[in-house]
């Protein structure tokens, strides 16, 4: 190959010069690098903050928002306890009665085999005992249905 002529070392030295001219001396790149990294570290670190508040806002409201429905499962479990309350007390009223009604179905039956026992004897004059002397006359059942009252309010 021949070797290049006068006119074209000087295009390269020329072309070399203006590139060595338009690039910056590595230390004032080196500060632009610094100032542009710490503009965007700043940058990035108050987007950060931001997002941490507003995640913390949000938490304050979730918290709120659990603390009201603890409050309303709290009061909806002691509405059902004292509605608990009260069916058992209910229970064991309408148990008494049942054991009562149960003591004076079993007193009517003797009564009726009694009478059926006197009538198939042929003696109709058997005393009877009861209110009045009548058997047949109605008892009082449960003298303190009267004081409860069955329904109750929520």
């Amino acid at each position: 190959m021949a070797s290049p002529g006068p006119g074209t070392a000087s295009t390269v030295t020329s072309s070399s010069a203006g590139s060595e001219a338009t690039r910056a001396p590595p230390a004032a790149l080196t500060e632009e690098r610094k100032r542009k990294r710490k503009e965007s570290n700043r940058l990035s670190a108050q987007r950060s903050r931001a997002r941490k508040l507003l995640q913390v806002d949000e938490l304050e409201a979730e918290a709120a928002a659990l603390r009201a429905r603890n409050c309303a499962v709290a009061a909806a479990a002691q509405e059902a306890a004292r509605r608990c309350a009260v069916v058992q007390a209910e229970n064991e009223l309408l148990h008494a009665r049942a054991l009562e009604l149960g003591a004076r179905l079993e007193s009517l039956a003797e009564l009726i085999q009694y009478m059926d026992a006197a009538a198939a004897m042929g003696a109709s004059s058997i005393p009877l005992a009861g209110v009045n002397g009548n058997a047949l006359a109605p008892q009082p059942i449960l003298q303190t249905e009267l004081y409860y009252n069955y329904s109750y309010h929520c």
